[in-house]
């Protein structure tokens, strides 16, 4: 739905095979769809009120999450916004794993839980307690999470790693204005979501460039893959055509290398193989002839 620019009018298809507006598939008793515009909504994973994302998910992923597991899963929840229509908006630090040591509400806490460090050197889970006044009921939960801050917290490698990631995502965002169509008619006329039913782990969508003058490339394929195992796409409606990686992905100087070792296509029957834990996006060039099987 957020990947729709919870467009109210959009129509998907549901898991019981019915096809429903947006308006109409129940979000928490209030309509998943209810605006009538991409420019009407703005898409985050994380902002100012609450806890940054990297400390609600120091609470919600698995304890024994190395940051490895950390990093990919900022950079996976980043590509949600970066994949969607409407307005794209990104806290300040959320590319460098900012955490304000678990602090839920840092309006008054000062430097001390907000500063953000842009190189990446020292980083902020960790620092003590947050204040109490909007914290310590849930102090209990938090000591032990902070007494174990020295596995949790990530290196200064990582936070620039996690920043470059999301800087190649911003890229390919602003390399088609496919990712940012100007009406809900043209949402709904260029996008899908190919092989919907297939995998609750891997969710892809399909826009299609053709017949827009700037819009890069004739197709697009984007894919968002959390399983910590390699996931396969299925689309056979996009068969046939001349499928490759994303110029992004293809750079040698790519902050992920993984699309370019490891993500493969078989153009002639319409299959994508995608990397655990990996964003990324497939593109058909403007012009381009009828591809054969092809590697990643």
């Amino acid at each position: 739905v957020g990947l729709a620019g919870s467009l109210r009018d959009y129509e998907l298809e549901t898991h019981w095979d019915a096809v429903l507006p947006l308006s109409q598939i129940d979000y928490n008793g209030q309509p998943a769809g209810y605006v009538s515009d991409p420019q009407e909504v703005v898409n985050y994973v994380e902002n100012h009120d609450n806890q940054t994302l990297f400390d609600i998910n120091v609470f919600r992923l698995p304890a024994d999450a190395d940051v490895e597991a950390r990093l990919h899963a900022q950079v996976l929840a980043i590509a949600t916004t970066a994949f969607s229509q409407g307005i794209a908006y990104l806290h300040a630090g959320v590319e460098l794993l900012r955490s304000k040591s678990l602090d839920r509400n840092s309006y008054d806490s000062g430097d001390w839980f907000n500063r953000i460090d842009w190189t990446g050197a020292v980083h902020g889970f960790g620092t003590v307690l947050p204040p109490a006044p909007d914290n310590g009921a849930n102090w209990p939960l938090m000591r032990p999470l902070l007494a174990d801050a020295t596995r949790i917290r990530p290196g200064q490698g990582d936070v620039l790693r996690t920043r470059d990631m999301s800087l190649d995502l911003l890229r390919i965002r602003a390399s088609t204005p496919l990712f940012r169509l100007p009406d809900a008619a043209q949402v709904q006329a260029r996008l899908r979501f190919p092989g919907a039913d297939a995998d609750p782990e891997l969710v892809a969508g399909h826009l299609d460039g053709r017949g827009l003058a700037d819009a890069g490339f004739a197709e697009v394929l984007y894919a968002i893959n959390v399983a910590s195992e390699a996931r396969t796409l299925d689309a056979p409606e996009l068969a046939g055509r001349a499928w490759t990686l994303h110029p992004v992905h293809r750079a040698p100087e790519a902050a992920d290398p993984r699309p370019r070792e490891s993500a493969r296509i078989d153009a002639t029957r319409g299959r994508f193989a995608v990397p655990p834990r990996t964003a990324l996006v497939f593109v058909v060039p403007t012009d381009a002839s009828v591809s054969s099987t092809t590697g990643g």
